[in-house]
Parts: structure tokens; sequence; C-alpha cells
């Protein structure tokens, strides 16, 4: 949200902001609800003599989660100028498993198109919690800058006008904002973050979630399958009409029974009733409906017939392009909020004197990519590359190796350490002035 004549923090500015944000619970609800399957088609009426079947097949999941492992699968790793430790934040990463808030973050911002992080310190500790965005705003000045000014955190009363919890960081405070019921301007506690130490992650220009332009399509593949179903049950319910003849009772349950029929009259006929289905058009339709799904959400079809498995490396990545290129668009910006996250971890400890300010530009987030490798081609790739590009950079492309830097200098290590014992298996030097077999050592 940004202020439009305000930059002081007040009840008002509060309570707008507030109100901003519960404007958009109802979508986030529904976004919510689609992610876990909860689809519109549940709530389908039909008439009492009608099939309902309600299937519901749920793409909304698969699109963000492919998002998801294919961004965050792997965990990110950090590279920083050799000139700066950033040992103690990197440590409190680890203390914290920072990878895994991190795949929470992605995997909200993908249903909700956004989402927050609050920093915190527990004691000297520095840990990170994934906020509800429906609990949760940031606002922003009106400068074309549009610099941070504080987020709220707030949790409404059982009635309406109640502000049961509401929290505001600003870049030095943590001010509490409620008695229980109304927005008051609290008491204030400074905090040592050096910025308002809540992060909105954003997962496009638009905040969009990663199927919110395909849910009337998911909805229509939803429909349609249901109604497949609807018409198989019919068909096996179908009516059986007689013409010129009228079954007695007997025929009815020999029919029943033995699925037999006999003694009509000559010019009668009896057959069923029945919808005629043409499942190969129904077919064409639903398939078209699905590509029209992973298409417009950029994600592949694992399940097409056209995606081989044993396609070369470049094959393989002209069918991802365009999933890449949306994943590297997300990429940018999960890439800002967790180097803001970087910063607030830095100032802490800078602000408690236990490590020096590292400049942003010095450190490095590294993305890497969650999808199978070709391990063969990619060595001929190293093979062909050695002698023009540098080790360190070489052996950084193989997905197993976590440190470049570190197996480099433990590889030269060993082929020193080989070569050493190599060489001391042709025996001691020969002291000067001595003759061995005939050959005189001088110096």
């Amino acid at each position: 949200m940004y202020t439009t004549d305000k930059n002081v923090l007040d009840k008002e500015l509060i309570e707008s902001a507030i109100e901003f944000n519960e404007s958009e619970k109802e979508r986030f609800n529904r976004l919510e609800r689609y992610y876990r399957g909860q689809h519109d088609i549940l709530n389908r009426i039909k008439p009492r003599t009608a099939k309902n079947n309600k299937i519901v097949i749920n793409h909304a999941s698969y699109i963000v989660d492919a998002y998801t492992g294919y961004l965050m699968g792997n965990p990110v790793d950090y590279k920083i100028s050799e000139e700066y430790d950033a040992s103690i934040v990197l440590d409190q990463y680890k203390k914290q498993t920072i990878s895994n808030v991190d795949v929470e973050i992605v995997k909200d911002l993908g249903i909700f198109g956004k989402q927050y992080e609050l920093v915190y310190n527990v004691e000297n500790d520095t840990e990170s919690a994934d906020i509800d965005n429906r609990n949760c705003i940031c606002v922003y000045d009106n400068t074309v800058r549009h610099q941070k000014m504080f987020a709220i955190l707030y949790e409404l009363g059982d009635k309406r006008g109640e502000y049961k919890n509401v929290k505001v960081y600003d870049n030095s405070f943590l001010y509490n904002c409620s008695d229980g019921k109304n927005i008051i301007i609290g008491e204030k506690t400074p905090h040592l973050f050096g910025k308002v130490p809540v992060i909105e992650f954003r997962n496009n220009s638009e905040l969009l979630g990663d199927f919110e332009q395909v849910m009337s399509l998911i909805d229509a593949y939803n429909t349609l399958q249901s109604d497949r179903i609807n018409d198989i049950e019919q068909l096996v319910e179908s009516i059986l009409v007689g013409y010129g003849t009228i079954l007695t009772d007997a025929q009815m349950q020999e029919l029943i029974n033995n699925r037999t029929l006999f003694g009509l009259p000559k010019d009668s006929k009896v057959e069923y009733l029945i919808k005629a289905l043409d499942e190969g058009q129904l077919d064409i339709l639903r398939k078209t409906i699905e590509n029209d799904i992973f298409k417009i959400a950029k994600v592949p079809n694992m399940s097409d017939e056209n995606f081989a498995g044993n396609a070369s490396g470049v094959a393989l990545s002209y069918k991802l392009l365009l999933f890449e290129q949306s994943t590297a668009n997300k990429e940018r910006n999960v890439e800002q909020g967790l180097k803001e996250r970087f910063e607030l971890y830095n100032n802490y400890y800078v602000n408690i004197g236990k490590m020096e300010k590292i400049p942003l530009p010095e450190v490095d987030v590294v993305f890497k990519r969650n999808l199978p490798q070709n391990l063969v081609e990619l060595s001929q790739i190293i093979v062909n590359l050695q002698g023009l590009v540098d080790d360190e950079t070489l052996v950084g492309l193989l997905p197993f190796v976590d440190n470049a830097k570190a197996t480099v200098e433990k590889n030269r290590e060993e082929e020193d350490e080989k070569t050493n014992r190599m060489l001391g298996n042709f025996g001691t030097s020969i002291p000067s002035g001595e003759v061995v077999e005939g050959v005189a050592n001088e110096d």
C-alpha cells in the first residue's frame, strides 16, 4: 500500500492500511481454497433427479508446486566477497534451517502473489518467520522510490471494528497500537535491525498468483470431467422403452434376474433410451482445456507424451523455455527479498558489535534449479572446456557439488599427496659425497 498525503504514523493511516488489506482477504481465501483443492465445482447444485458428481482435478496445486520445486528444490547458496566475514549470519541461517522458510515463502508467493517475512531476535539469535499476508501489510511513502515506512501485523476481534492486536514496525521501533479493542499509538520498543524488519516478497509486478489467471480454465476442466462421469452413470441407469408392447410383471422379473426377454409381439421392440456420447470429441476438448491451462500458466505438462524422458539437454531447454523465463522473473523478486533479509541480519549484528557492515553488492544469492541432469553430457562439456574456463567454474556446474572452491582445493591436495607418494617410492635422496652403485653424488 502506498500513502498519498501522509508520511507520519497515526491512527487513521493504520486503520486505512488494515481496511485496504481486508478488502483483499476474500481473494486470498479463494486462492488458498483452490490450492487446497476446495474448488467452486464442490458447491454446484443440480436437480435431485440428475446426477451431480463433483470432480476436482487440482491443477492449482500442481502449478504452484512445480514452480516452488523448480526454484527452491535445492537450498539457496550465498557467495560473499572474501574480504568480508559473513559466518555469523550464515550460521544463523543454518541454525534455523532457513531453507524451510524459503520454501514456504515461495509456495505462498505462488498462491497469493505476495508474502511477508518477519525478522526478529531471541536474545542474540536472529530468526525469520513466514507471516500470513491476510494479517500483515507494508506501507510505503508516495515518492518515486516508494520507501518502506512501516509494516503492520494485526489481529481483528470478533466484532466489526474491533482491533484485538496491532503491532507496527518502523525503521527503529516496535509500537503496540491496540488496547484490545481500539487502535492507539501506544508504547514503543527499540529494535536493532536498522530498517523495517518485515520483508514483502512479490511474485510479480501484478502481485498475481501462479494459477490465478487460469482459474476459469480449471473450473471448466472440473465441470467437463464431472459431467462426463454424470453421463456415464446415467447411461448405466438408462430408461427401458417398449414399442408396441407392455411387459408383464413376470417378464420384468425375468429381465431383471436373467437379462432375458421372451414372448413379445411380432412387431414390438424394446430398447434403452440413452444419450449419445462422443467420447472422442469430449477427450479432444479435455486435452484442449488442459493444454491451455499449462500454456497460460507456463508450466510443462510432465504427463504429455511429447515430453520425452530421454530428450537431450538442448531439447529439454526448449520445452522449458517459458517455464524458465517465468521462474527467472520470480527469482529476481525473491532474490531482492533474500538480500533484504541478509541486510537485516547484518544490521543487527553490526549494532551489537559482533560483525562489520557488509555492502549488499558484495552479497550474491545463487539459485540452483532442481532439474534432472544428464551427467554424462555435462561431464563432456566440462572436459571440452578445460583450459578455457577455470577449474572452480567448471566444478560448479556439477549439481552434486555444494562448494566448488573447496572441492577444487581438496582435489589439488589429493594430487599433491599422490605425487609425493610416487616420488617416495623411488627412495630417499643420496647424501652428498657417497657412492651408490658406482655413481657419486656431488654437490
